[in-house]
């Protein structure tokens, strides 16, 4: 065969490599990051405390164009693709559904044009989601979603650094309230303390993992820490401990918790913010907006449909305020639609649940993940809604579908993803 022969042939293996989403190349992983990275500005709040009510602004148009170039780039790499990774439809259907609820009930109470816009963005990022995870499997996928969330942790922690000033570490660029911030870093130390029950302490592991954990601590959210705790307990009991290494630095590392919990101030300052009123007083006002939605009445619509997707706050009668932000996913869920939108959200969360129990090649990853999620949702809104909560809930719900768990691939490739089961970039 003549030089040029070869030359040609070498491109055709080059290129079927580069297109084949079972065996994802360096470049490719940096494409995920880069998509998901944009799909993640597009969701996050640009605008803490400020809700989108219909109408066009600045912000607005720039976080939709992002979207769809989120979209763009999703369809584009699918394009280039040759071989996808299967990826079930069952819970995007579900969430679908719920979808058209929460509209029917929006144009139903006059809401209709501001729920539909965010509607048809849910859709878009849940598009783009599905499209992603089609393009390399499905533990790439994962961390290439995680490494996106960690970027921008840090990048926000850096630049918000002064916030630090109020008490509580929140985002500069961009700028993000404390809890969202929290959100972003926690998931991917959770993934790292699945890496390091699965591979050794690794030096870049556990300066990561104190980076991430840090900015947590700093952001002052309690149920971020708690999420932690929990998710790690459940990756340490679906992971076991496999390495010498890695019972060692237990054993360094629970006299050294028992520590600060008992002789520093930390946990007691996480827990009263200073020792002032102001969190039962904040308790207080977010029960009382639960109590609005929940004293609905049982032969109303809004109690069966909901009032629609943009609704995030109600009316209250207070004496220093008249509406209150519904800071929990359930409660939102049952106001944006109704009862039977928290019955397929709550039956679709199960399912997931009881299926990341059984799933033994996706366990140790998915179900510490979906741990810090769940606990997430009874106190922080999104799950349904172009948010953070939302992204990481259609990227667990699609991956532990029959589709996408019996996806075939090349020889030995499942054997080798069950070995790995998580990887974060430069691990491969």
């Amino acid at each position: 065969m003549t030089s040029a022969g070869l030359g040609m042939r070498g491109q055709r293996v080059r290129g079927g490599v580069h297109a084949d989403a079972s065996r994802p190349t360096r470049r490719r992983f940096a494409a995920l990051v880069a998509l998901f990275l944009l799909v993640i500005v597009s969701v996050i709040p640009w605008r803490p405390q400020s809700f989108y009510t219909g109408g066009l602004d600045p912000v607005v148009v720039a976080k939709a164009a992002i979207a769809v170039v989120a979209l763009g780039g999703a369809v584009g790499l699918t394009l280039f693709t040759r071989r996808r990774m299967p990826v079930g439809l069952g819970p995007a259907a579900v969430i679908a559904v719920t979808l058209m609820i929460s509209l029917l009930g929006g144009v139903v109470a006059g809401n209709g044009s501001a729920t539909a816009v965010l509607v048809v963005r849910v859709f878009i990022v849940m598009a783009t989601l599905l499209l992603l995870l089609t393009n390399a499997p499905w533990d790439r996928a994962v961390a290439a979603l995680l490494t996106a969330m960690g970027i921008l942790a840090v990048v926000a922690a850096a630049t918000g650094a002064r916030t630090l000033v109020k008490g509580r570490l929140g985002g500069g660029i961009p700028e993000i309230h404390p809890n969202e911030l929290a959100g972003l870093a926690a998931l991917p130390l959770i993934a790292l303390v699945v890496l390091i029950l699965r591979r050794g302490v690794r030096v870049s592991a556990v300066i990561a993992s104190v980076v991430l954990f840090g900015i947590v601590v700093a952001t002052g959210s309690r149920i971020a820490l708690v999420g932690i705790l929990f998710g790690a307990i459940v990756a340490l009991v679906t992971n076991g401990v496999r390495r010498r290494g890695v019972l060692y630095a237990l054993l360094v590392f629970v006299p050294v918790i028992y520590g600060v919990i008992v002789f520093t101030g930390v946990v007691d300052g996480l827990a009263s913010r200073g020792g002032t009123s102001a969190e039962s007083t904040a308790l207080d006002s977010r029960l009382t907006g639960w109590r609005v939605v929940l004293g609905w009445d049982w032969a109303s619509w809004q109690r069966w449909l909901g009032v629609g997707l943009s609704v995030k706050e109600v009316a209250v009668h207070e004496k220093w305020r008249s509406s209150q932000v519904l800071d929990s996913s359930w409660v939102s869920l049952l106001a944006q639609a109704g009862l039977l939108g928290v019955l397929l959200i709550g039956l679709l969360v199960a399912w997931c649940v009881i299926t990341a129990v059984t799933a033994a090649s996706r366990r140790g990853l998915l179900l510490p993940l979906l741990t810090m999620f769940v606990i997430r949702t009874f106190t922080e809104s999104g799950t349904v809604d172009s948010a953070m909560p939302f992204v990481l809930f259609v990227t667990l719900s699609a991956l532990l579908t029959r589709r996408s768990r019996q996806a075939s691939g090349p020889p030995g490739h499942e054997n080798q993803t069950r070995a790995r089961s998580v990887t974060m970039p430069g691990v491969r």
